[in-house]
């Protein structure tokens, strides 16, 4: 009986874990602002973290950062797409390669949810769940196969 209540107790718990789907390559933050709004925060939260801003456009309400540094994984860039309502993250990582005394990067590729725990696709996808966080705790992750 007491196993029981535990369980019953406990379940809600798991139940709202959110699994992030393999190959997500975009992530959704949800809240209650308009597209203005949610330009403003991100825009003022990228210059508080000393991270720049290498496009903006004001029309679209639309970000993209200069290059970040992951460690473990090369570099990166993210972009913001600010809507009513959401904020939709996605980005790209290149990764640097040492041969000996010759360094050679990779082409940009998408950041997606792919590889393993310590990978440098994994860490460049960690990271930009934990920028998603610094806008909100609704997170929803998407695999979207026109963002490539």
């Amino acid at each position: 009986m007491k196993k029981l209540i535990l369980l019953l107790l406990l379940f809600p718990i798991f139940s709202f874990a959110q699994i992030v789907p393999e190959k997500a390559n975009l992530i959704t933050v949800t809240n209650s602002e308009t597209a203005y709004a949610n330009f403003t925060d991100v825009r003022l939260l990228l210059t508080k973290k000393g991270i720049e801003i290498a496009k903006l456009n004001k029309d679209t309400f639309d970000i993209k950062t200069g290059l970040i540094e992951v460690k473990g994984a090369g570099s990166c860039y993210y972009e913001f797409f600010c809507r009513d309502n959401q904020i939709i993250i996605s980005g790209k990582n290149k990764m640097d390669n040492l041969q000996g005394e010759t360094k050679t990067t990779t082409a940009f590729e998408a950041i997606t949810n792919i590889g393993a725990k310590d990978s440098p696709t994994k860490l460049s996808f960690e990271a930009m769940k934990e920028m998603a966080k610094l806008f909100g705790t609704k997170i929803k992750y998407e695999v979207s196969k026109y963002y490539q």
